[in-house]
């Protein structure tokens, strides 16, 4: 008995990993620069259009967290959550309201199979509209299984007392 459930789970962990990664193309995990392009681009739309968050969380390890930190007048405050919750919370508020977010600049730090992207971006509700917010996001991503995983993302937002700098809004 104690053989058949260890086979069982086996066998879920290899099915939980393939079918992650059937959600996403091979071309869109394949680099970097790809994987954090993908997830802007599932994310965008125009209002009225619904975004594939299935796909959006294949991007993800199983256990990443996703966050922002964020400010209330003087003070900061961090929010972490898992992709699940994300996803379900901001999904429909995405096709609700439309939203873009759209890269600005991409810097990457590389050791082996592990990695840091330092993505600058803008956000809007219409893809040529007005630029609602600027921030940044962090990513940590690794190399596995023949594929970049996402293992967390990080993000904050441009304020009036911090402004990105010039050297973050080129590659």
């Amino acid at each position: 008995m104690k053989k058949y459930l260890l086979t069982c789970l086996i066998a879920f962990f290899f099915d939980f990993t393939s079918f992650a990664q059937a959600k996403v193309s091979a071309q869109d995990v394949a680099s970097i620069e790809a994987i954090t392009a993908a997830g802007l681009r599932i994310i965008s739309g125009p209002k009225g259009q619904k975004r594939d968050m299935e796909q959006f969380k294949a991007l993800f390890l199983p256990d990443a967290q996703l966050g922002g930190v964020f400010y209330r007048g003087d003070s900061s405050f961090v929010r972490i959550t898992t992709v699940e919750q994300f996803a379900d919370r901001n999904g429909p508020f995405y096709e609700q309201n439309g939203f873009f977010e759209l890269q600005l600049a991409l810097r990457i730090e590389r050791f082996g199979n592990l990695a840091t992207a330092f993505q600058t971006y803008d956000t809007r509700y219409t893809k040529d509209g007005k630029v609602e917010a600027r921030g940044v996001n962090t990513y940590q991503l690794v190399y596995d299984k023949g594929r970049w995983w996402i293992a967390s993302l990080l993000f904050t937002p441009e304020t009036e007392q911090q402004k990105l700098p010039a050297k973050y809004l080129k590659n």
